[in-house]
């Protein structure tokens, strides 16, 4: 009497891995523009108050210009996440446009504001400089 070889179980086996599905440009635009004015704050709070009196002045500089940049930035993306919302639908898309338009509307529109602010600040402290020249020089 033969004995039949034992029937094993196939082997499962895993499909193959599927490739990640690409989010439209919409998608993406809108996500930047919520995102842009938290990094920019972000990295303005690290550089500012975390390594404050570390940094030369030009660090600073370069820093508030990249800030600005982002904003700007997060604002013209909102904008152009709009334009996709006919084309993938309102999902995920034009809540987070609609917000980051706001949000970066908001800070441009007081970074316009202060700019004759500014101006002044730096009107007044020429100003302070000149009387602290003017005093220091001795009279004949």
């Amino acid at each position: 009497m033969e004995i039949p070889p034992p029937v094993l179980p196939p082997i499962a086996q895993k499909p193959a891995p599927l490739p990640l599905a690409k989010r439209p440009f919409a998608f993406q635009a809108a996500l930047a523009s919520v995102l842009a004015p938290a990094i920019a704050f972000g990295l303005g709070i690290v550089v500012n108050i975390g390594m404050g009196d570390q940094l030369p002045p030009l660090a600073h500089i370069i820093v508030g210009s990249l800030s600005i940049v982002l904003i700007l930035l997060g604002f013209i993306f909102g904008i152009i996440a709009l334009f996709g919302v006919r084309h993938y639908g309102k999902k995920r898309i034009l809540g987070r446009s609609i917000a980051g338009i706001c949000i970066n509307g908001v800070l441009i529109a007081l970074m316009v504001i202060s700019i004759p602010m500014y101006k002044r600040m730096a009107e007044r402290a020429k100003e302070i400089q000149q009387q602290k020249s003017e005093q220091q020089q001795p009279s004949p």
